[in-house]
């Protein structure tokens, strides 16, 4: 070979140094191992591995770049048969063994990320030719690689609880610490030290970690969300109580997707008592097509507490008046906790009561065995046992129960609507003349009440199992679907009923299921009847009794989740018996009271409303549980917000019920009479939600960003 072609040949070193940047790029954990030295030609030790002095020779011959070592190597080589680039022979007996598993593995996921300093070789120099008076072995003659480590992001069952990532805190991204000594190589058959993966100066605590990029992004957008691995959720019976409270959802129980949100609500508000409503619009005026202007709208206005309620729910993990302290403050938020229990409480027993009367109306229409007393003593007892013991078993129980009755109720709607389809008269009901448009305003005030307003502060309870990765927006579209499409149909078949019997509309007004079997329903139909009545009622009390549990613990009387359901179903069945021996007309209750409890509950939406829409970060769950977090005791401005919207709005609506007569005030200082026009349009309660909406936008920013600070705060501090 000549000079020229040897001239072109790279040396032993280059080619290793070239392999080992090549190793380097690929992974930056395993150390690289310098191969040995080639043993002296034309020997069998150069075949078997090498000698101690011959591996002391290469070795010192690769460091000085020995020409005449070169050579014999490229002559061994053509020897060979080889007539390519000189090369070295190797073992991978010189490459770390792979340690044997000792437990559990780190793996990748979306939320894991490693970081890695690059390896930075030392550079090779000459070193001094070695006394031969004292050889050194072939294990001495090669310096150690040198190599830093890498920090591993451990999946959640590694990391200790105390420093484990909670749903509101993004995971952070584990640096190495520039001063971490270097580590030595992995010893063959030998399993690492642990703090050799992760040593515990570079390792960085959860909250100590700046937040993520996305964590500043829109609420609607999921900032800062993780998931739980595939296959680590926990699998819980359907009969097993359930244990959260109000502390957050443990992370391995969310699993709801958002489309579940659609059957946990529909079936709620699927109740053949929303033909009374449209029937009650008729009443008051409306013709068919103010009536459905009306509906659509109110059933509009009800995204706003439902969709929002949803989303927060989703954020933390927490029931709907936990939530709120972050707007009121930790003992501010009393006030609206016991509005919220007076709305659910009144609630509940309005449908504990309408499954009684409906189960005696029918009894005595169709005169089945035994007296209306008893069937509607028989109803109320069946009705709240059975949805007291739902709620008092959980969230799973509730959830199956829900698709169930979401299947039957509009199997049962569809029902209804064919065998009374008869009785409908399209071109008579479009002739029925129109109102004046402010009774449109009364339409959809009561429709909002009925439909968003009375569910606004239950919105979170049944949100709080949705898998952290699913999409907000998505959860809000669907919750608002599932509770607002029922109550549109049947509202809106109840007013085309009325306009198209107005004869029977005072009928379908006052009590709806004895005004149903007048009609000359099919003989197979009351059965069907009396359950499409009773299974969407008893949906609507589990959701009832399930989130009045949660706020009677957010009020301060923690008897526990199970136990606070059990009172308040208690206190509903007592107040909801006094009814069923008091009150015999729907239209008077949906009138009457609901305008005035949906007043302050409006006014609570428009401030709870606005500071979601103000909002870039998730709430600090922890600090919504105990004093002296993030949240003061006293978030003054939103509790003088919540008190003037309420004054102005009682002031501006009015009630046909005697002992509701002081409303409308307002009104008459300005001379406008509460029970004619503008006045019986209780425009109150969008005044209340207005002002409670905008008064928040406009003021709330500084304390939510104020907020924001000192949560982030914590975490750098923590």
């Amino acid at each position: 070979m000549d000079g020229t072609a040897r001239g072109e040949r790279h040396s032993d070193d280059e080619l290793a140094g070239v392999l080992e940047e090549e190793v380097a790029r690929i992974t930056s954990a395993i150390p690289i191992v310098v191969p040995r030295a080639t043993a002296a030609p034309g020997t069998q030790a150069a075949r078997d591995g090498g000698s101690e002095e011959g591996a002391e020779g290469d070795a010192d011959a690769l460091a000085h770049g020995d020409a005449d070592a070169d050579a014999d190597v490229d002559d061994e080589a053509a020897a060979d048969g080889w007539a390519g680039p000189p090369t070295e022979r190797i073992s991978f007996d010189d490459l770390p063994v792979r340690r044997a598993p000792t437990g559990p593995e780190p793996t990748f996921s979306e939320w894991v990320a490693t970081a890695a300093i690059p390896i930075q070789r030392p550079e090779r120099q000459r070193q001094p030719e070695p006394e031969p008076a004292e050889p050194e072995t072939a294990a001495e003659a090669v310096s150690p690689p040198t190599f830093r480590p890498v920090a591993r992001a451990e999946p959640l069952d590694l990391v200790p609880p105390e420093a484990a990532p909670r749903d509101s805190e993004p995971v952070p991204v584990l640096p190495v610490a520039p001063s971490v000594a270097l580590m030595a190589p992995v010893v063959p058959n030998e399993a690492p030290a642990p703090e050799a993966a992760a040593p515990s100066d570079a390792t960085v605590a959860p909250d100590a970690a700046p937040p993520l990029e996305d964590d500043a992004a829109h609420p609607v957008a999921d900032p800062d969300e993780h998931d739980v691995p595939r296959g680590r959720h926990t699998r819980i019976s359907l009969l097993t109580p359930e244990e959260a409270d109000l502390e957050p959802t443990p992370l391995d129980q969310r699993v709801g997707r958002a489309s579940r949100m659609f059957w946990l609500w529909f079936a709620g508000t699927s109740s053949l008592i929303s033909v009374g409503v449209g029937a009650t619009l008729f009443v008051l005026g409306l013709s068919l097509r103010q009536l459905l202007v009306a509906t659509l709208v109110g059933v509009a206005l009800s995204f706003l507490p439902l969709g929002l309620g949803t989303l927060a729910g989703k954020w933390s993990g927490q029931p709907t008046m936990v939530v709120s302290r972050a707007s009121f403050g930790m003992r501010g938020n009393l006030i609206p906790t016991v509005l919220a229990l007076l709305v659910k409480l009144f609630w509940g027993s309005v449908l504990l009561w309408l499954a009684g009367s409906a189960a005696g109306s029918l009894t005595a229409a169709e005169g089945w065995t035994g007296d209306a007393a008893g069937a509607t003593v028989t109803a109320l007892i069946v009705t709240i046992a059975l949805a007291v013991l739902i709620a008092y078993t959980g969230y799973r129980l509730v959830a199956r129960v829900q698709l169930v009755l979401t299947i039957a109720s509009a199997v049962l709607i569809g029902l209804m609507i064919m065998a009374t389809w008869r009785h409908v008269d399209v071109t008579r009901a479009l002739a029925v003349p129109d109102a004046f448009w402010t009774h449109v305003v009364t339409g959809a005030v009561l429709v909002f009440s009925y439909v968003g307003l009375a569910w606004a502060m239950s919105s979170a309870e049944v949100a709080r199992y949705q898998r952290p990765l699913s999409s907000g927006g998505a959860a809000m579209l669907w919750a608002t679907f599932g509770a607002g499409v029922p109550p549109f149909i049947l509202v809106s078949y109840g007013g085309l009923l009325a306009a198209s019997q107005p004869g029977m509309a005072g009928a379908l007004a006052s009590d709806p299921v004895a005004a149903l079997t007048m009609l000359g329903l099919p003989a197979w139909y009351p059965v069907p009847l009396l359950l499409a009545v009773g299974l969407s009622l008893i949906s609507a009390l589990v959701l009832t009794v399930y989130s009045a549990g949660f706020t009677l613990d957010a009020a301060g009387v923690r008897l526990g989740r199970r136990w606070s359901t059990v009172v308040a179903g208690a206190a509903i069945a007592i107040v909801g018996a006094v009814l069923a021996a008091t009150v015999t007309d729907l239209a008077s209750v949906v009138r009457g009271v609901p305008t005035a409890l949906s007043v302050p509950v409006a006014a609570w939406v428009g401030i709870f409303s606005g500071e979601m829409m103000l909002r870039t970060r998730r709430f600090h769950q922890q600090s919504l549980l105990t004093r002296g977090g993030v949240y003061p005791d006293w978030r003054w401005t939103n509790v003088t917000l919540l008190v003037v919207a309420t004054v102005v709005g009682l002031g501006a609506i009015s009630s046909p019920l005697p002992w509701l007569a002081w409303e409308g005030y307002l009104f008459r200082l300005v001379g406008i009479d509460p029970g004619a026009g503008i006045g019986t349009s209780n425009i109150g309660v969008v005044a209340a939600l207005a002002i409670g909406l905008f008064g928040a936008l406009v003021s709330a920013a500084p304390a939510i960003r104020e907020q924001e600070r000192a949560e982030e705060a914590g975490r750098l501090i923590a």
